[in-house]
């Protein structure tokens, strides 16, 4: 099975939540045609190559870019969506397993990090019945202490991500400083 490409992870605000605390299908419909509005207003006159795709959540889209992701996530953090909610550039998209996506962040750690660095990790998991993502962080701590990592909740000098999106997982190591560019509101 081939991976899916993709550059970001978009999510949008769930605010429409009713007493019961389900959701409302048509609202969140709304919500997400309003995000990609939010993201096509912002990227397409810059990028005449996006492409914004679905993903097993209405709260949440892929989008397939042909510039730099960290650039374009700070330009939809910088344009004060109302809507969008987190933007997550990604660096590497691989198959949804443990193990593959632990040697993928390894290897992108040798390449971005220093012995003796130290990291946090910030995992989502979206639509899928058998990785949760305590099992990630702690798979992934073990194996970048055993390369000479340092993780730190408190003060990290680097971010790594982890967006778990059905058969598909996107991996990226930023800068905690870079890391700002993913949290929108």
């Amino acid at each position: 099975m081939n991976t899916e490409k993709f550059d970001l992870v978009v999510k949008f605000n769930s605010s429409n939540k009713d007493n019961a605390g389900s959701l409302f299908d048509i609202n969140e419909q709304v919500d997400a045609i309003g995000g990609i509005d939010e993201i096509e207003g912002v990227l397409t006159l810059r990028d005449p190559e996006l492409y914004i795709k679905e993903s097993e959540s209405l709260d949440v889209v892929l989008v397939e870019l042909g510039t730099d992701s960290l650039e374009a996530a700070k330009l939809i953090r910088n344009s004060k969506p109302r809507i969008v909610s987190t933007v997550i550039p990604i660096e590497r998209v691989v198959k949804t397993d443990l193990r593959e996506i632990v040697r993928n962040l390894k290897e992108l750690a040798l390449k971005e990090m220093e012995p003796g660095d130290d990291f946090t990790v910030e995992t989502s998991v979206v639509s899928h019945k058998t990785l949760e993502s305590t099992d990630i962080l702690e798979k992934v701590e073990d194996e970048l202490k055993e390369i000479n990592m340092n993780f730190d909740e408190t003060d990290p000098k680097w971010k790594i991500y982890v967006e778990v999106i059905g058969d598909n997982t996107g991996l990226n190591i930023l800068k905690s400083e870079e890391s700002t560019v993913c949290m929108t509101s």
